[in-house]
């Protein structure tokens, strides 16, 4: 006994220099389509290979990683880690491949791939949304709608029938796995869903679309659907999922998780830029939220919320939050849609054009990542007390947080000092209850392919081979340690900018 709790005591030489709380949840990130492999009745499959499309995407994702196949493999991954939570995604188009129909065989599977988690003391966080949909709930092959809302092809998020379809799913699948599900997540980002899909073409529908109207007439509809979706899901799910699947006397927690980067004027003296960046930061990363919590819409962005939805309000248990870069805005008269440029190198490049004609900061070239946005450390433990103070009383979470590289000493440095930013923030009174890093292995990476590394483990495209990453073996310690080691932090949390490397 006496040495047991010899081994308890903190290492005097090496003391924790960044701590986490008792029960702070430790966890990484999959999601179905980008994982599975052969996903190929959902939206993304026509996105990648019908050839109206053709250009939009790097390259079709085929066979994934073969996650559907190695999903007991990956799960040992998670306990390798110490990880107690894994977020993954159920492909709605797998187990209602048409309208009304379920699929017995893939419902089981989902089943398995569960047990092996909670067989493994892993706890799952289940999105319902992840970027994809049924075919028949938006056929990209006829995106006119020509014939009107057919049981092959509701035509979309516009139509009053989609909530309803989603929220039956959700409903379905909580009833299907309470016992092995406690929380859900709605959707996944569902700002860079609409902004992606909706603006800037990358994402299913492919809608390249900058004009003054967009907003208005694309973006805050399909919004609005998306909403009415949640709401009717959040419902659904709290209906359906009475089971306490690991005893801590919650049946059900139910939101969604948030893509919102940190983002700045070019100029915070300039008035203009300050403004500008509080329109592009609402609709990116507020619209959804205030929908949720506070039941408001900010249909013109000005700030000022003109419609009040109270069968919104309150339907969000849990905040996840997904950090990624730090994104310069310059307010620019006339620029469409919101009279305000995103300094974000790939976006401006969708538009083909130069961030530097608009005065955008070049970022250093160390510190920008394989998806060529900016790794900017201090973001995610800035974003914490900013969305505590939007949201007072909302439990927050880190749902994604990661980055695109080759490099494991790269995503190492990231990971440390991604966290201690957090932890201070924790320390500061941000009701943050863990973190799930994004991803567990290697993926397809969307419209970019399979280039972008973001896996704790990479994965070998050839045989599917998993090998862990200098992230890996370092998160593993964090975790274990419950927080950032004086040596750890020397290794990894010093310099200015991240080591050079892709």
């Amino acid at each position: 006994m006496l040495l047991l709790l010899l081994a308890c005591e903190p290492d005097p030489g090496d003391p924790l220099v960044y701590a986490f709380p008792e029960g702070f949840r430790w966890g990484a990130a999959g999601a179905a389509h980008q994982i599975e492999g052969g996903n190929t009745k959902n939206n993304w499959f026509q996105f990648e290979t019908l050839p109206e499309f053709d250009g939009k995407t790097a390259e079709p994702s085929g066979a994934a990683v073969d996650g559907y196949a190695r999903y007991e493999d990956d799960a040992d991954l998670l306990v390798e880690l110490g990880a107690d939570i894994y977020r993954l995604s159920i492909e709605w188009s797998r187990v209602e491949p048409a309208r009304d129909v379920w699929d017995e065989a893939e419902w089981q599977h989902y089943r398995d791939v569960l047990e092996a988690l909670r067989a493994r003391g892993i706890e799952p966080m289940v999105t319902l949304h992840h970027f994809t949909e049924p075919i028949w709930m938006q056929d990209l092959a006829d995106l006119d709608c020509a014939a009107g809302p057919t049981d092959a092809n509701l035509c979309g998020w516009t139509n009053p029938a989609v909530p309803e379809e989603f929220a039956e799913f959700s409903g379905e699948a909580a009833a299907r796995f309470g016992d092995l599900v406690d929380e859900w997540s709605t959707f996944n980002e569902p700002g860079g869903y609409l902004l992606s899909g909706y603006l800037g073409g990358a994402f299913p529908p492919g809608q390249l679309n900058i004009s003054v109207s967009a907003v208005t007439e694309q973006v805050i509809p399909v919004a609005v659907g998306m909403l009415n979706g949640h709401a009717a899901a959040y419902a659904a799910v709290h209906a359906a999922d009475v089971a306490d699947a690991d005893g801590n006397g919650v049946a059900a927690s139910v939101g969604f998780t948030n893509s919102i980067q940190w983002i700045v004027p070019v100029d915070e003296a300039n008035a203009d830029d300050v403004v500008a960046a509080d329109r592009i930061r609402a609709l990116y990363g507020y619209i959804f939220s205030d929908g949720v919590i506070s039941g408001l819409l900010d249909r013109d962005l000005d700030g000022v919320p003109e419609e009040a939805h109270p069968e919104w309000a309150n339907t969000c248990d849990l905040l996840g939050y997904q950090y990624y870069f730090r994104m310069y805005v310059k307010a620019l008269p006339g620029f469409p849609p919101i009279d305000a440029v995103p300094c974000e190198a790939s976006t401006l490049e969708i538009l083909g054009m130069d961030p530097a004609t608009f005065g955008c900061p070049t970022p250093h070239p160390d510190d920008v990542t394989q998806m060529g946005y900016e790794h900017y450390a201090p973001g995610l433990g800035l974003l914490a007390p900013a969305l505590a103070e939007r949201y007072p009383g909302t439990p927050l979470r880190v749902t994604e947080a990661g980055i695109g590289t080759t490099t494991g000493r790269r995503r190492a440095e990231n990971i440390v000092r991604q966290l201690a930013g957090l932890s201070g923030a924790i320390d500061a009174g941000a009701p943050v209850d863990g973190y799930i890093h994004w991803s567990l292995t290697d993926n397809f990476e969307w419209a970019e392919g399979f280039r972008p590394r973001f896996g704790l483990w990479s994965v070998d495209l050839d045989t599917f081979a998993r090998s862990p990453t200098e992230g890996a073996d370092v998160l593993r310690g964090i975790i274990a340690d419950n927080g950032i080691r004086q040596s750890v932090w020397d290794e990894y949390g010093q310099g200015e900018h991240l080591s050079p490397g892709e």
